[in-house]
């Protein structure tokens, strides 16, 4: 957590509660971005959104400030998201087993990471959006949001293979759809 960060907080709890405006200000479209991306309408990315913060907002005291601010937050619009889209019939799954071990070549995995941390490629980014549930909240706060795999596993309440296997099989849809799009003319059935 930034030292800014922290000061607010402290701020919150004490007397200055409109302090918690500045962590709204600072984190708001990040989130909005997050929650949209789970449940791809804008007026229920935003309830969701404006339920996280105040959520947040009541129970700051519960907060760890010797952690970063946001996977908290993050943590607790993931599971409003996942309410939300259970509430409203969308599937919300948890998707994945742990797989045996099967690594990837490390020259994709590493080609992955930068293009998707440095958001060079709105395609890609438009193929992350069309990744199952799980697998496009796991990319999104493991790259976008550079959470640790930890933070994520507890934000979606799922163990830390899981999350490992949901990042595992974006990456492995995502090269399948790379190499697609750059060899459209080849016959995937060969």
């Amino acid at each position: 957590m930034t030292r800014t960060d922290r000061d607010v907080v402290h701020e919150v709890r004490g007397s200055y509660r409109d302090a918690f405006g500045r962590l709204v200000h600072t984190y708001q479209g990040r989130l909005f971005g997050l929650v949209l991306m789970m449940v791809r309408q804008p007026a229920a990315a935003e309830e969701v959104t404006q339920d996280a913060f105040v959520r947040a907002y009541t129970h700051i005291d519960r907060f760890d400030d010797s952690r970063p601010f946001y996977p908290w937050l993050a943590a607790i619009a993931v599971r409003l998201a996942q309410n939300w889209l259970r509430q409203h019939g969308q599937s919300a799954r948890r998707e994945g087993t742990p797989l045996d071990s099967a690594d990837e070549p490390s020259a994709t995995a590493a080609a992955l990471t930068g293009l998707i941390a440095h958001e060079r490629s709105r395609h890609l980014w438009d193929m992350v959006a069309s990744l199952p549930s799980g697998e496009r909240t796991a990319v999104l706060l493991y790259y976008r949001d550079e959470m640790a795999v930890r933070d994520i596993a507890l934000a979606c309440g799922v163990t830390l293979g899981t999350i490992k296997t949901l990042l595992f099989r974006a990456r492995r849809h995502l090269r399948e759809r790379l190499e697609t799009a750059a060899n459209p003319q080849e016959d995937p059935a060969r």
